[in-house]
This record gives C-alpha cells, structure tokens and sequence, in this order.
C-alpha cells in the first residue's frame, strides 16, 4: 500500500510514522516551507502517551518534556485547593507530560525520517482528488499528479481534504473564550503545573515543558473585539494577569515577546469521517478546546487506531468504518465536555463542584482502553 498523509503537524507525522511501520509506503505534504510547529507548548495526558508507547516514542519525549504527576488548582493568591490527578498507564512512566511544540516536531521528524518508506515534501499540498475505486489520483500543488491507495487528511481545523471529500461538514463552533499563550524561562519555584482561577474572568495556567522552560496559557471571555494587535500584545497580557497572585507575578516579569493570541473554536465531523478510501483524522476530524489538554493527544491516538484497523486484513473502506466507530464517541466526550467546560468558565454553573465533576469522569473515561 501507498498513502497521503496532507498535513505535516502531529497527526500527519504519527500516522505516517505508524504506517511506514506497519508496512504503508507513506508521502506526507506539508504546506509551510518549513517544520515550523505552531504554538508554544502542549500537555500529553496518559492515554496519548500509552499511544505513543505503542509507537516507540514515549521515551523521547519524556527526556525532552517535563513529567507531572497532577495540576494544582490555586485560589487567586495562589494556595492550592484542588489537585486534579490521573494515574500512568504505561509502568514506570509518569501520567503526564508537558513538551514545547518546537521539541516535540524534532522528536516526530527524527521518527519519520528513521521509518523506512515515509517521505515528507515541504511547501505542498493538494489540490484535488480523484475516487479512482481501487485508489484515489491525487493533483499536487508542485504541478505532479500521483496515485494512492489510502489519503489520510490530517491538515487541521481549515482542512482542504475535508472541503474536497465532505463539502457538508459543520462550520467550527466559536466557543467563547480567548487564550494567549507565551514562553518564558522557568523559574525554580514554577516545578509542578499551577491553574490559578479568578472565575469569569479569567483562568491562567504554569506549565513547564523543560527543566529552563515553561509555557503560559491565559483564558478570558470573548468579547468579540478586534484582536490586540501584535506589537501590543505582551503589555496587554502582563495588564490581564495584575489580579492574579501567587507565582503568577513572577513569570508574568519573564515572559517573552512571543505572544499568540486566538478565539477558541470547537468542531466535531458526524460520521462517516471517510469517503472512499480517503479518511480524516485530528483536528481535520475533531477539534478541542484545550480544557482537559486532549487536542493534540486525541490526533496521536487517531494515528495509532487508523493504522491497526488497516492491519485487520479487510477492505480499506471497511477499515476506515472501523476507525471512525472506534474513535467517534471517545472524540465525542473530548470535544463536548471541553466545550461545557470552556462555557462553565464564562457562565459558572451554581454548583462549583460541577467544574471538577465532569473533568474527572472524562480523564477516568479517557484512561480505558482505546
């Protein structure tokens, strides 16, 4: 077998990785020029790091992230109320791991480049396909035309595989909040991720991904306003952060000028996420808000599921059945509860146990076998 893999981020880089492993020749585009990951950093929680055990990359990764064993839940001055923990799934290996994007791209190049049969092309992308019945004929935007026999998109929330094959899929759902995420050097005392919570107002989380380096993350309402313009943003940020206390002031003086700053959306595909014998996974599929940090752990679990469906021996449609009725529901509680919550976070429930509740059967659903 031969497959397209569009989409060079962590879903189009596992699944190559997971089918040159399996035996599927894989040609992955990419449309920027470069590896050039976008965003700062991320949290892995324990099902996606058994799925990256599974592929050989769980090792790396924690000897490039920083591990965690829970998030502490501060008050505005910072005193830890609640501690949301979940226990590792792979012996021996911690139950989570925060990572830069930057660090963990490397770790899945260096996988890719090592698979025999993978190849990634930089500055391409599609821009149509064909159903040829026993394949799909791909038009390349480098002027070539190629022939496969599975095309897996894995090219976002913006997906041009999705428009392509499932012109009718849902719009994403603005979920309505923000988030500003930016780097900074980690201070010593920054040694655990930290959530610190002002109520509708806003939310801020300590994450550090190295043993120099942790991430910060800040959600507030949307208010529908123009986006803070870039040269302004950092001073901006520093000015939302002044209520909170604890650690909080201290990395708000280290933070870097790298400041990203977005509206959150949320979208989940109705099945079929396939035609033919072309198939979406990630965020092309399903896509998050980051409130139980599943986004980029849901695309890796895609990857690994995809790929022993292929395996079973049977057709390649009735394969990409099989993965989407495996992965719908589990992606389902991932998108739905992560958009209850991010709405809480605006519009408290009036039973504050509610927030804690729902983030705890998920993680507890989310640890059970794929």
């Amino acid at each position: 077998m031969r497959a397209l893999v569009v989409g060079g981020g962590p879903a189009g880089t596992t699944a190559a990785i997971a089918l040159g492993r399996a035996g599927v020749e894989a040609l992955v585009l990419e449309r920027e020029e470069t590896d050039r990951p976008v965003g700062i950093g991320l949290a892995l929680q324990n099902s996606p790091l058994r799925a990256l055990h599974t592929l050989g990359l769980l090792a790396p990764v924690v000897e490039r992230g920083f591990s965690h064993e829970a998030v502490d839940i501060c008050a505005p001055d910072g005193t830890v109320v609640h501690r949301v923990v979940t226990e590792p799934l792979v012996p021996g290996t911690p139950p989570m791991v925060a990572i830069s994007r930057v660090a963990l791209a490397g770790i899945l190049s260096e996988a890719l480049a090592a698979t025999q049969g993978t190849e990634i092309r930089y500055g391409t992308s599609v821009t149509d396909l064909r159903d040829l019945g026993g394949g799909v004929e791909a038009d390349l935007t480098d002027g070539s035309t190629e022939r496969f026999d599975l095309v897996v998109g894995a090219d976002g929330l913006h997906s041009t595989v999705r428009a392509m094959v499932l012109p009718a899929a849902p719009e994403p759902t603005r979920a309505g909040q923000l988030i500003w995420r930016v780097s900074a050097p980690r201070p010593a005392e920054v040694d655990r991720y930290l959530l610190t919570d002002l109520g509708p107002r806003g939310r801020v989380g300590l994450v550090p991904i190295a043993d120099d380096e942790l991430y910060l993350w800040f959600l507030q309402p949307d208010d529908g306003g123009p986006r803070v313009p870039e040269g302004q943003r950092l001073a901006a940020l520093r000015q939302r952060l002044t209520p909170f206390g604890g650690l909080v002031p201290l990395v708000a003086e280290r933070l870097r000028p790298d400041v990203d700053h977005r509206a959150l959306a949320a979208m989940l595909l109705p099945p079929p996420w396939h035609r033919g014998r072309v198939v979406l996974i990630g965020d092309a599929a399903h896509t998050t808000t980051p409130h139980i940090a599943y986004g980029v752990g849901m695309a890796i679990e895609d990857s690994v599921v995809l790929t022993e469906e292929l395996g079973r021996g049977g057709t390649v449609e009735a394969a990409l059945q099989a993965f989407t009725e495996r992965r719908f529901e589990r992606c389902r509680l991932v998108v739905e509860t992560s958009l209850q919550l991010s709405r809480w976070e605006v519009d408290p429930p009036a039973d504050p146990t509610l927030h804690h509740q729902l983030t705890g059967h998920a993680l507890a659903a989310l640890s059970e076998p794929l």
